[in-house]
Parts: C-alpha cells; structure tokens; sequence
C-alpha cells in the first residue's frame, strides 16, 4: 500500500480594512516594505498592469470572476499578503466567501483574513465626516446617525457582519480594535500574524497617507457646499474628482487640528448601548471576552463649527464655499453647465 502525504497549504493573508482603519496607510507601508518582507518570506503580489492596488481583486470576488485571481494564485510561492477595505462586504457574503475558499484550495492556499474593529461611535463619526467630505450627501450629524442606525446594520453590527467567517474553521480570522491608543496598526498586523519586525524597523509610509480630518470647519465647508450643489440640482455622487476639494482648502487653512465629533458623551453611549449585545457576542467569540475587556470606552467631546451669522469671516467663509464650487466645476463639465445658467 502507498502512503501519499498531504502538501502543507500556503497561507494568502487578505487584510480587508473595515473602512476608515487606515487601511491607505497600511498599504502604503506594504508597499515600503515589499522587498524586506520578501526576504522574509511574505509575498506582497499586485495584479499585472496595476500599482500597488487589490482593489481590482476584491471587485472580481464581489463579482464571482474568478479569473484574476487564478492568474495571481500561480504555484505557491506564499504566504500572501493582499490588502483592500473593498474586501470587507464580499468576505462577509457566504457565498463570495465558500467560493473563494474553494479557489485558494484547488491553487494550494489557505485563507487568512485580518481586520481591524472601531467601536461604532468612532466608527460612525468617522464615516460621517468622510462621506460629507467627498460630497455623498450634506445631512446633519444627528440625522445620519439615524439613518445609519436604521439602515446599515451590514455595516456596523459586527456579530451579523462576520458570523459566517467567524465560523469557517478552515479560515483563520483576526480581528484587532482600532485606534492611534492601540498603537500602529501596520506593526500591529505583523505582529497578529507572527512577523517579527526586524532589526532596522519597519520602513515608514507615504506621509501623504495619514488619515487626515478636514477639520470642525471642513466639515462645515462640505456641508455648504453640498447644499449648493443640490440648489443647482447637481447630486454630488455623481460629479468626479470630489474627494480633494474640500481636504485642499482645509490643509491650506490650517483647519485639520481642530478634529470633527458630532457625538457628546450622552449620544454617543446610546450608540454603544444599541450595539452592545451584539458586540459582547461577538467579542465572546473571537476574543472569550467582553467588548468593553478589549475595546474600552473612547471619550468623545462634541465639536462642531457654526458660523457667525454675518461679518468678515463669514464672508471669508462663503468666499471658500464659491472657490470649492468653482474648483468642483472646472473638474465636471455638468456643473459648469449649472454654473452658467445662474
């Protein structure tokens, strides 16, 4: 009789954010530190003809195209280390998730996820001031927090977000809390996944990739500036190059020190309470513990920007709202069209 021996499965390690965890930055330092990590024996693969993206990946994955990925997924050379907070919602799809399983399996893979958790005040908050900065919508805060209280459980209800990859125990899942209090989350990660950081250090990220606010006023800005749009009847979503044009006014004005919280502590503990059942079953699973035992409490301190009602800085104000909407409109010709008919 002849004995076969199994191959050890080579690990392909998917870093799948969640959103707003600076996953930007993480990759920017993946990138850093690509040829040190493969001399390590860490492979950081990018899809052909793409720069430093695995958004392409997670998009094909989303998609059942499989692909892209068999291209990637030669003869192991592993392990892999892909990263993309476009990862989160198709690996937290049953079917996305069995599929891909299975495609690693038959390529000689095994599957580890790694991501990293805010507690859904910050969470929230942060989304918050991203979505009205690019120009999404221009709700107040108190508003958005209802709606994203209503309507996007698939988002911040960790417990039903993850349940079906949490109990997969052919994947490897690790979960880490967010925050600049738990340290940085690139060596984090390492260290999660048992890379020791070298003598020398880990090499640092593009400075361009911090996780910058715009700032209590650059909230403001974007706000009024969505306001405008939809008095024009242009919908944000749908104009290009958003992203910048806010961030560049409040770099230039030095606004983003004085960080954007719409929670006071009151508001932001009824958050904590609506998803506290949810996150203490879910850290009993993937911690043995409580929520609170590895996520403490982060105090949070309203600070919003209201401007005078009249005067030279308000003035300055509408002056800015006038050069974004200008800005917007030199980037999207639809606009530019609006612009003209006033």
């Amino acid at each position: 009789m002849t004995l076969t021996t199994a191959v050890p499965l080579a690990d392909l390690v998917i870093h799948a954010g969640t959103h707003k965890t600076a996953s930007s930055y993480i990759q920017s330092r993946m990138a850093a530190n690509r040829k040190l990590l493969r001399k390590l024996g860490l492979v950081v693969p990018y899809p052909a003809g793409l720069s430093r993206k695995h958004k392409p990946l997670a998009a094909a994955l989303a998609k059942g195209r499989w692909q892209p990925w068999r291209r990637l997924l030669t003869s192991p050379v592993g392990p892999l280390l892909l990263s993309g907070e476009q990862f989160t919602q198709p690996l937290a799809q049953p079917a996305c998730l069995d599929a891909l399983v299975q495609v690693l399996a038959e390529r000689g893979y095994r599957l580890k996820v790694v991501v990293f958790l805010r507690d859904q005040p910050d969470y929230i908050n942060a989304r918050y001031v991203h979505s009205t900065r690019r120009l999404y919508h221009h709700q107040d805060f108190e508003a958005y927090v209802r709606a994203q209280l209503a309507e996007r459980r698939h988002i911040y209800d960790y417990h039903h977000l993850f349940g079906h990859l949490v109990a997969r125990p052919d994947v490897t899942s690790v979960f880490l809390p967010y925050g600049s209090r738990f340290g940085d989350p690139f060596a984090r990660m390492m260290a999660a996944l048992g890379w020791v950081e070298p003598a020398q250090g880990w090499a640092s990220a593009d400075p361009q990739k911090g996780n910058v606010q715009p700032g209590c006023r650059g909230v403001w800005l974007a706000q009024a500036l969505g306001e405008r749009l939809a008095a024009l009847g242009i919908d944000g979503r749908r104009l290009t190059n958003t992203g910048g044009v806010v961030r560049r006014i409040a770099a230039r004005q030095g606004w983003q020190d004085e960080r954007y919280c719409g929670f006071d502590p009151a508001s932001a503990e009824e958050v904590a309470t609506h998803y506290g059942a949810s996150n203490d079953a879910f850290a009993q699973r993937v911690w043995g513990c409580r929520w609170r035992e590895q996520v403490p409490v982060l105090p949070m301190v309203r600070r919003v920007f209201q401007p005078p009602p009249g005067g030279d800085e308000r003035r300055r104000l509408e002056d800015l709202v006038q050069q974004a909407l200008l800005d917007l409109g030199r980037q999207n010709r639809s606009l530019r069209r609006a612009l003209r008919s006033i």
